[in-house]
């Protein structure tokens, strides 16, 4: 359980430094406006890192105590599955915004 809320704690701190600069960029470039700060997509995109961060951290622990991390072959297909999937709809939010935050006026 212990090592469970760390691997969370860990997670959300390293999610929260990945999107902490575009946040910055949204309130700087576009706080001319006059809009609301898009909270949901700052959620989304905080989300997503640290859940990519979660799945990952017991694939790197494994392969840092020597296991075999290929002893449970259809666990890791699925993590590895989650992690693909985490990663696009990350990568993709942020081209999708990237706009956004560089301050294009209507940027959606």
């Amino acid at each position: 359980m212990k090592n469970t809320l760390i691997q969370l704690i860990v997670s959300a701190l390293l999610g929260l430094l990945l999107v902490s600069p575009f946040a910055i960029m949204e309130v700087v470039n576009r706080r001319d406006f006059g809009e609301v700060f898009p909270f949901q997509l700052f959620l989304g995109l905080w989300l997503l890192p640290s859940l990519f961060v979660f799945v990952l951290m017991p694939i790197v622990q494994d392969m840092r105590s020597g296991k075999n991390i290929l002893a449970q072959p259809i666990g890791l297909l699925l993590r590895t599955v989650f992690l693909v999937l985490f990663a696009l709809m990350w990568v993709n939010t942020l081209v999708d915004q990237w706009s956004c935050f560089m301050g294009v006026l209507n940027c959606d």
